[in-house]
Parts: C-alpha cells; structure tokens; sequence
C-alpha cells in the first residue's frame, strides 16, 4: 500500500516538473513541414527557423510567468499536427 503511494508521489511529481519545462522541440523538422501544412512554400526554411529561435527565446524568457495550466494546454495545442511548434506556443499562450 505505502510502496503504491510512494510511486504515485514520484510519477506525480515527476510530471509537475516537466510540465514546468520549456518543451523541446525539432524546429529543423517543424520548418519542413511547414510548407506542407500550409499548402505552400510561403515561409522559406530559414525564415521559418528564425521565426521558431526568436519564439523560443521570448518563451525562456517568459516561461515561468504563464499559468501552469495554460502552459500545458497550450503545449498540447502546439503540437497538434505532429510538428510542434514554438510560434504556434507563444501565440497561444498570449490570448
């Protein structure tokens, strides 16, 4: 029973710290998609990765000032699609 308990509190608190983490993610993969999701070559590859470092770098800055629970449900709402990205991040969790 304690030992049940215990491992509960260790899964538990495992998942409140990396939920408090910024998430990494594969920018080089996401910025290849990115034409394929959008129905275009719009946003040029090195566009793209500029865009997804400066969005990640205003995240690490701002990280721990959004609620946790935005965070998660914006991190899950950012990866829809099977690329997450640090542009679709930011902009959620800044509505």
């Amino acid at each position: 029973m304690f030992r049940s308990a215990g491992i509960a509190l260790v899964v538990l608190t495992a998942s409140a710290a990396w939920g408090s983490e910024l998430p990494r993610y594969d920018i080089e993969a996401t910025c290849r998609a990115a034409p394929t999701l959008q129905g275009s070559a719009g946003n040029t590859d090195r566009n793209c990765l500029r865009d997804e470092a400066q969005a990640r770098a205003q995240l690490g800055q701002q990280w721990a000032g959004f609620d946790a629970r935005r965070r998660d449900e914006c991190v899950q709402e950012a990866s829809l699609g099977g690329s997450p990205s640090y542009v679709a991040l930011l902009t959620c969790l800044q509505m």
